[in-house]
């Protein structure tokens, strides 16, 4: 959004912006009136997230000249763009595209048969997109472009696509037309709001949009003053809005009737960190823990989802205890598909080994996405199905933060296994701002496919910080099993060496679920 000569140009990202924030508008319209200074946020995420845009772009760019399409122009700048579509160029990569105050630059411009005012053909609108998911703002974005080139070519085009990593290059295709209504009332309101005198009053609600703004750190300190609802711990924008139906608006007003802010409201006033068992309750809770094995295993991944082809598990890391009381970290990394495989298959034969000598172990982990990471394993590699099969049906895998959330509640804003140490005393030595910078190095050579890149610092602090992970979990399983009460323990496991009746639909099972998003 910028402020020329008294008006405004506004561009594609501001309309995907406005759908996801208006309040991101109003601090935009401010900025540009001088009102307020930018925020300028300096995250290598997002750089990194741009280069793979690039390389998406550009790869599919590579894939269409091999497709016999006859020519590649460059569109930079708006005249450039209009001559490559008169004289019928087959692909226009980054294409001008400007009417009025309205502005953008479309990844690719695609010819087909369909006649024109060019003639016997026209444009339609391709998106390169790294998303595995096609969201509103894109679709809004893509209605922006095609209406720019509507006014190059004299009608509007019929279908717009989107192409994602891992399919392909196959386009997810969209009929323009079923859109083009939403488009033109977010379109309108936009421009209804830059036009006024004066923004409209908006309050920066907590948005997905938020991990991406530049002004989230100005709006994250505006809710911290105003003791914002959404720092209940797990609260929901349901919940939020019933209680300000209700004239409940801050923390601290929702403290006499809610447990939870209750707690969270004392531990603010007073410096302490206090808990509070809940009423126990049959296989739930502290009642899910199982009898402590010598052969206890507490596994981590660390992972990075936005590699391509589905993501990669490039660490695995688990502590076992040892016969003087001590406790072992052993660690594999797996920075390409090769060892990905080979780390799983080793994991999964030591659980088995283990198990001959210690049939009542239980591997222990904080959150769900550990089972997910191993089910995704298996059924991409389709290697230790028996093995996965036996350890899901015998219940080894025990969820610590399940266990957590359904036996107590805690003075944190997240049940994070980090927030809980507090609770359990566990100290960590790795810096978590240095882990984070390491975790970012990790990611960027991973995602841009440069792991030569990747200092040897940064993976010794991130399987520093992996191995406190494990070992936390360690201490949370100790601490839990201090505050349990005595009771029925869940039952034993025990081997199983042949396949138990319905094995092939529970492997069925798994493997669907073998491919779901990460979940923690």
């Amino acid at each position: 959004m910028q402020l020329i000569d008294g008006e405004f140009l506004l561009s594609a990202t501001d309309l995907s912006k406005h759908l996801a924030c208006r309040h991101a508008t109003t601090l935009d319209w401010k900025a540009a009136h001088g009102e307020i200074e930018r925020i300028h946020r300096n995250d290598p995420s997002i750089e990194v997230l741009e280069e793979r845009g690039r390389r998406h772009e550009a790869a599919y760019l590579n894939y269409l000249k091999d497709q016999g399409h006859d020519l590649l122009v460059e569109g930079e700048g708006l005249e450039r763009t209009r001559s490559a579509m008169k004289s019928g160029a087959g692909v226009i990569a980054q294409a001008d595209l400007r009417n009025g105050r309205w502005r953008g630059r479309a990844d690719i411009l695609l010819k087909v048969d369909k006649p024109s005012d060019l003639g016997l053909w026209s444009y339609e609108v391709i998106d390169t997109k790294l998303a595995s998911e096609t969201r509103g703002g894109t679709i809004l974005q893509l209605c922006l472009y095609s209406e720019l080139v509507a006014e190059i070519q004299g009608r509007m085009p019929d279908f717009v696509h989107v192409v994602s990593p891992g399919r392909g290059f196959q386009p997810e295709t969209f009929r323009l037309h079923d859109f083009l209504a939403y488009y033109r009332f977010v379109k309108s309101r936009l421009s209804t709001v830059v036009d006024g005198a004066k923004p409209p009053e908006t309050y920066p609600e907590p948005v997905e949009h938020c991990d991406v703004c530049s002004w989230w750190p100005a709006c994250n300190d505006r809710r911290r003053k105003d003791d914002h609802l959404s720092f209940v711990a797990g609260i929901t924008k349901h919940q939020i809005k019933e209680f300000r139906q209700s004239g409940i608006t801050t923390l601290a007003g929702l403290a006499p009737s809610h447990q939870q802010a209750r707690l969270q409201l004392e531990y603010r006033n007073t410096g302490k960190a206090i808990y509070e068992l809940l009423p126990a309750e049959p296989e739930r809770g502290l009642a899910r823990l199982p009898e402590p094995s010598a052969g206890d295993i507490f596994l981590d991944f660390e992972s990075d989802p936005f590699v391509e082809d589905g993501g990669i598990e490039y660490l695995l890391g688990y502590v076992t205890l040892n016969d003087a009381g001590g406790s072992q970290y052993t660690l594999a990394w797996a920075v390409d598909r090769t060892n990905e495989r080979r780390m799983f298959e080793q994991f999964m034969d030591m659980v088995v080994r283990r198990r001959e000598e210690y049939p009542d172990l239980h591997i222990y982990h904080y959150s769900p996405y550990e089972p997910v990471a191993l089910k995704r394993l298996m059924g991409r590699y389709a290697t230790r199905e028996d093995e996965l099969d036996r350890i899901l049906r015998a219940g080894l895998l025990v969820d610590l933060h399940s266990v957590v959330k359904q036996s107590m509640r805690a003075s944190v804003e997240k049940y994070s296994l980090k927030d809980l140490e507090i609770f359990f005393g566990f100290k960590r030595e790795t810096d978590l701002r240095d882990a984070r910078q390491a975790l970012q190095a990790m990611e960027r050579g991973l995602e841009l496919n440069d792991v030569d890149s990747i200092p040897a610092d940064a993976r010794t602090a991130v399987a520093s910080y992996n191995r406190e992970d494990c070992l936390s979990t360690l201490h949370l399983r100790n601490w839990l099993e201090h505050l349990r009460p005595p009771g029925p323990r869940p039952p034993a496991c025990t081997r199983k060496s042949e396949r138990s009746p319905g094995r092939e639909a529970s492997t069925d099972s798994v493997v669907d679920e073998a491919f779901n998003e990460r979940s923690a």
